[in-house]
């Protein structure tokens, strides 16, 4: 005769295998087998980069180059980042990203000239994810949020293009953060 897990007393229930060695933080996952694992719920990396007085200068890039400027992390749950614009996911579970990005910057020749920024993953634009602003020879600032799926060794970037001139990125924050 075997007992309903539903009619076992309080007491005698006893916690899903491998939670005496989850980390603090962990939730379990099911793996829809039957099983699953703990893993961190969320995760989170990002850098910044700051040269208000002289920027960093892409001369007229007119195809989508890669912004690759030498930033400081700033955090790196799950996340690398190489110092030079790439944030690399090095997590084991698939997850659902959100990355935040803030970008100051002016353009050499000013208004009339639009200047497209774009999020990249694994070296691939992610469709709908560029944004456009008009030049100008004053600080401009944009903001991209965007949503993906990341697993193992995937990769993100941020690029930019515009049809002449120069675009000089004077501050830059990226941030992620994947859950489950």
């Amino acid at each position: 005769m075997s007992t309903q897990h539903k009619n076992i007393v309080e007491a005698d229930l006893h916690e899903p295998k491998g939670a005496s060695t989850a980390a603090a933080g962990e939730v379990f996952i099911a793996d829809g087998l039957g099983s699953g694992s703990f893993i961190k719920e969320e995760t989170s990396g990002s850098w910044f980069y700051s040269n208000i007085g002289t920027g960093t200068t892409y001369t007229t890039p007119t195809s989508y180059t890669l912004i690759n400027m030498a930033g400081t992390a700033k955090a790196a749950d799950e996340w690398v980042y190489n110092s030079l614009g790439r944030l690399t996911y090095s997590g084991a579970a698939n997850r659902h990203a959100h990355i935040t990005i803030s970008i100051s910057f002016k353009h050499s020749t000013g208004t009339g000239t639009d200047c497209y920024f774009a999020i990249f993953l694994n070296g691939v634009e992610e469709t709908g994810s560029n944004i456009v602003q008009d030049g100008t020879t004053g600080y401009s600032n944009i903001t991209l949020h965007w949503d993906m799926n990341v697993v193992s060794t995937d990769y993100v970037e941020i690029f930019l293009k515009t049809s002449s001139g120069n675009i000089i990125i004077h501050q830059m924050y990226a941030a992620v953060g994947a859950t489950v």
